[in-house]
């Protein structure tokens, strides 16, 4: 249920995404004299936490979900998952620091989009002050952890046990290799929630976005807008794996 809900909020978020960035964007003329205008979408990443490495993109045209792109990340062709999404993982695809090249493409449309994007180095959590807590403690809770090569920035998750979003945020440059977690994220107002949180942190390049079986929320103020000539955003990180933390009652 936890990560079902996840996946469902992050795929609506996406989508506002998607579409609140489908005014404008790149525009190309048809060999038939028409006009066209692209907006592209994705994230390149390397989860730790799952053993994967992922490319996802969502590509619109005309502000209308495409399916005649051609979309090669790296050495490796994205599959067309319809609806304009199109999906790659493996084991691995990617090199930490890796600079990965992108390339989206649609003939017919006279449509070519080129460009490349930084791999940030791996990063763990390294120490949790107190991996058991109870409310006299929340207040205190400090996540430790390795930096990432080459990382533009970091956000934090902490997933509440019945997987809602108990604090998600930007970690400011003060706080890189270590960070508190609001007590907020263990309360529904005046009540402690007991149980397992999941805590995971994301180093990221530019930017980052959602991508399917994501199991943690992003946070609010991420860049956007980052493509030279189209609108959307491209974004690239690296989730480190993640820990947890038992609440229990004091």
């Amino acid at each position: 249920m936890r990560h079902l809900t996840i996946m469902k909020i992050g795929l609506v978020l996406f989508l506002l995404i998607i579409f609140s960035l489908s005014c404008g964007g790149k525009v190309t003329t048809r060999t038939d004299g028409e006009e066209k205008q692209f907006t592209v979408n994705g994230v390149v990443v390397k989860d730790l936490n799952s053993g994967k490495d992922i490319a996802y993109f969502a590509i619109l045209r005309d502000g209308n979900p495409f399916d005649g792109a051609f979309v090669k990340v790296g050495n490796d062709t994205l599959e067309n998952q319809g609806n304009g999404n199109y999906y790659l993982e493996g084991i691995p695809l990617f090199s930490f620091g890796q600079t990965v090249s992108i390339n989206i493409s649609s003939a017919d449309d006279d449509f070519n989009l080129s460009t490349s994007v930084l791999m940030p180095g791996s990063f763990q959590i390294t120490n949790i002050n107190h991996t058991t807590i109870t409310s006299a403690q929340a207040d205190q809770v400090v996540i430790y952890f390795s930096p990432s090569a080459n990382a533009s920035g970091y956000f934090k998750s902490i997933v509440r046990p019945d997987g809602s979003n108990g604090s998600t945020a930007l970690i400011p440059a003060i706080e890189i290799g270590q960070t508190g977690i609001d007590p907020e994220a263990f309360y529904d107002g005046l009540s402690f929630i007991t149980g397992t949180y999941q805590i995971t942190l994301v180093s990221y390049r530019a930017s980052f976005l959602y991508y399917p079986g994501m199991d943690f929320y992003l946070p609010v103020g991420l860049p956007s807008g980052n493509i030279s000539g189209a609108n959307g955003t491209i974004g690239v990180g690296v989730v480190a794996p993640s820990a947890s933390i038992e609440a229990v009652p004091g």
